[in-house]
C-alpha cells in the first residue's frame, strides 16, 4: 500500500519549544496532516460514507473549520462568525450539500486556519477569550483544538486507508 510522502509543512514539533509554540505547533501538525489526509481525493471520495457511519471526508473539514471559527474567531477573538448547528440541528456542521467541492472545502479549513493563526498569535496563553468567557484561555483553546483535530485526524486516517489504501504519517 501507499504511504504518504512527508512534506515540508508537516514537521514534528522540536521538543525543547516552550509551552505556547510547542502546543501551537502540534495544532499546526495535525492541521497539515488532515489536509494531507484529504488531499487527491475525488468528489465522490470526500463524501463517501465507510464502514457503516455518517462520517465523510467532507464532513470532517468542515467540522474543523466551525471548530477554529468558534474558539478561535468567536471565543478568543470577539467575532461573532455564525455556527452552521443548533440544539435541533447539533451536525449542521458536518452536513455536505450538492453545492460543497473539495477546493472550495479545502480553501474555507485553510482560510479559518489562516485567521485563527492571527488570533494565536499575539496574547499569552493564560489571556481568556474576547466574549468575556474568563474560563476559555488561550491555553485551553490551543490544547482543545490540537486534541480535537488529532480525533478527527484519525477518522481521516482510516476513511483514507479505507478508499484507496493510502496510509501513512
Amino acid at each position: 500500500m501507499p504511504v504518504a510522502p512527508r512534506t515540508a509543512d508537516r514537521q514534528i514539533p522540536g521538543h525543547r519549544l516552550g509551552d505556547k509554540d510547542m502546543l501551537w505547533s502540534w495544532l499546526r501538525f495535525a492541521r497539515a496532516t488532515v489536509a494531507a489526509k484529504a488531499a487527491g481525493l475525488s468528489q465522490d471520495q470526500i463524501r463517501a460514507r465507510l464502514a457503516g457511519f455518517e462520517t465523510t471526508m467532507a464532513g470532517i473539514l468542515k467540522h474543523l473549520v466551525t471548530s477554529e471559527q468558534h474558539w478561535f474567531a468567536n471565543v478568543l477573538g470577539g467575532q461573532d462568525i455564525p455556527m452552521p448547528f443548533h440544539a435541533g440541528d447539533p451536525d449542521g456542521d458536518r452536513r455536505v450539500t450538492d453545492g460543497d467541492d473539495f477546493a472550495s472545502m479545502a480553501r474555507a479549513y485553510e482560510d479559518a486556519c489562516a485567521a485563527s493563526d492571527q488570533v494565536i498569535g499575539a496574547p499569552e496563553l493564560d489571556s481568556v477569550g474576547a466574549q468575556g468567557a474568563g474560563d476559555y484561555t488561550l491555553r485551553w483553546a490551543l490544547a482543545h483544538m490540537a486534541m480535537e483535530t488529532s480525533r478527527h485526524l484519525g477518522h481521516a486516517d482510516l476513511i483514507r486507508e479505507l478508499l484507496d489504501g493510502e496510509r501513512g504519517w
